[in-house]
C-alpha cells in the first residue's frame, strides 16, 4: 500500500472530478454557447444571435478531452488515497466493485438507447456516454462508499 496517495489528496480529487464532470456536461450539451454569450454579450447581432467563433467546435471538442482527462485524474486520485484502518479499506474495494458493476450496467443502457433510437449518431453520442458513465462511476462509489462508512459505522 505504500503506492497510495496522502489522504489530503481525496478533496482535491473530488473537486477535479467535479470540474471534469461539469466541463464534460458543458462541452457536450449546447452549453458552451451559452458561455460564449455570457463572456461576449456585446458581440450579439441586430437579431439576438451570436457570431460564433470560426474555430467554435474545436474549442468545443478541445474542453471535452481536457474534460474527461480532468474526470478520469480526479477520480484516481479519489480512488487511490491512503485510508485509516483495514474497515476502510475493505469498504473502499467494495465500494469499488459496485461502481464498477453500475458503470457497466449504466454504460450498456445508454449505449443501446443511443443505438437504437433513430436520429441519434453514435459517434455525437459517444463522449456524452463516456461522461455518463464516468459520472456513475463516481456517483455510485461515493454514494456507496459514504453512506456505508458513515451510516451503518455510526450504528454499529
Amino acid at each position: 500500500m505504500t503506492l497510495l496517495f496522502s489522504a489530503r489528496y481525496r478533496a482535491t480529487g473530488l473537486f477535479i472530478a467535479l470540474a471534469g464532470l461539469l466541463g464534460c456536461c458543458i462541452a457536450s450539451t449546447e452549453g458552451l454557447i451559452n458561455v460564449y454569450r455570457i463572456f461576449l454579450p456585446d458581440q450579439t447581432w441586430a437579431d439576438g444571435s451570436y457570431p460564433y467563433p470560426s474555430n467554435f467546435w474545436e474549442i468545443n471538442a478541445l474542453l471535452n478531452n481536457v474534460s474527461l482527462c480532468l474526470l478520469a485524474v480526479g477520480i484516481v486520485s479519489l480512488l487511490l488515497t491512503r485510508e485509516p484502518d483495514e474497515y476502510f479499506y475493505n469498504l473502499r474495494l467494495e465500494s469499488i466493485q459496485f461502481a464498477v458493476y453500475a458503470q457497466f450496467v449504466v454504460g450498456l443502457v445508454a449505449f443501446a438507447y443511443f443505438y437504437f433510437t433513430p436520429g441519434y449518431h453514435i459517434e455525437n453520442a459517444f463522449a456524452a456516454i463516456i461522461a455518463f458513465v464516468s459520472a456513475t462511476f463516481l456517483l455510485a462509489y461515493l454514494i456507496r462508499y459514504y453512506v456505508i462508512a458513515y451510516f451503518k459505522r455510526g450504528n454499529d
